[in-house]
């Protein structure tokens, strides 16, 4: 019984190269899946060529100069290991080692960096890790509570937070911040009803939701200013 609850703690700490590469796949920006890289290493995979997946997944990182999160390279090196593969694993090690000394931050699991200068960096984040932010958000806000009450909600996570606008059973969502004046609302980006399911909003649907905020805050007395004004 000792030696099964072991090897079962293993095999859910010690994934196989196939888990390791499919999970960095999986929680790769968005921004990168146009690039043959990618495409290459998604075929491999898919081929069970772990090794040629790597290579891949490695050549995208070079390619492109970006730093990739010390989690991606650790994973490469990890599959590399079990693959026998130890100057590749060396390899990968060391750019975490060259993401520390250029970056003097880390970068987190499923996001990226460009380094422009010492002091300007765009990130690009995966869009599997932002949809997981937004149910663990969707639940801390009991957004289902919302989808029956018609109108708009205020959720506030300290000095930012989100607007829910419910109508006929579907909720979209504008993130917003304190300013100065009053609530900073980042409308621009609202692109999607959000739930209960994801579905692209119409120019006139996107009009009626900028005026029913306009209304309520007006009725609410909330002072806002749309970030495109």
């Amino acid at each position: 019984m000792k030696l099964f609850n072991f090897l079962k703690r293993t095999q859910k700490t010690d994934p196989s190269p196939e888990k390791s590469l499919r999970r960095l796949i999986d929680y790769m920006p968005d921004f990168y899946q146009s690039y043959q890289q990618f495409v290459d290493s998604v075929d491999f995979l898919e081929h069970k060529e772990w090794e040629l997946a790597l290579d891949s997944l490695v050549e995208l990182a070079d390619e492109t100069g970006h730093y990739f999160a010390e989690e991606f390279w650790i994973a490469l090196a990890n599959s590399a290991d079990k693959m026998n593969l130890k100057h590749k694993s060396n390899y990968c090690r060391k750019q975490i080692e060259r993401n520390l000394e250029d970056l003097k931050a880390k970068t987190p699991f499923g996001w990226t960096t460009i380094k422009f200068d010492e002091n300007h960096f765009q990130h690009h984040i995966s869009e599997k890790l932002k949809e997981e932010w937004a149910t663990e958000r969707h639940k801390k806000d009991k957004t289902n509570d919302l989808l029956t009450i018609e109108g708009v909600h205020l959720k506030s996570h300290g000095r930012s937070g989100f607007l829910y606008i419910t109508e006929e059973g579907k909720i979209a969502e504008v993130e917003f911040e304190l300013g100065v004046n009053g609530l900073i609302l980042y409308f621009n980006s609202l692109e999607n009803w959000s739930l209960p399911k994801k579905r692209k909003l119409t120019t006139d649907e996107k009009n009626k939701l900028k005026n029913r905020i306009v209304d309520w805050a007006t009725k609410t007395k909330n002072a806002i200013e749309f970030d495109d004004y």
